[in-house]
């Protein structure tokens, strides 16, 4: 399900996470995926799980950032938000040291940002 799949309601928190996400106000952002996720309908919304990831690791929450990332990947690999987090991602795995995850992410990232 992709972010233009969900209701209205759900849609507007969405964006709402990727205003708050480009103006650095975290705690917001976090708040409103958390609010689209306690819908039992959407607890595995892909693109969701990793704007949380993304949020969650700016906030320096690295191991959590992690998890949700990887599982909103998971759950929704082909939509362009999906590509961008894993692309940016995979520079914050890359200073952890994790060449060869950081590698392949970013290379799955450059992969799905390019078909949008």
């Amino acid at each position: 399900m992709m972010a233009k799949d969900l209701p209205p309601r759900e849609n507007t928190l969405f964006k709402r996470i990727l205003k708050c996400y480009e103006n650095k106000q975290y705690k917001s952002g976090l708040k409103h995926a958390r609010q689209i996720l306690s819908n039992s309908k959407f607890q595995e919304h892909g693109e969701t799980l990793a704007m949380m990831g993304l949020t969650l690791n700016c906030l320096g929450r690295k191991d959590e950032a992690y998890d949700n990332v990887k599982r909103g990947l998971r759950n929704n690999l082909r939509s362009h938000v999906s590509g961008m987090c894993s692309d940016s991602f995979s520079g914050q795995i890359r200073n952890t040291r994790k060449q060869s995850n950081a590698i392949g992410m970013r290379s799955s990232g450059i992969r799905i940002t390019s078909r949008y």
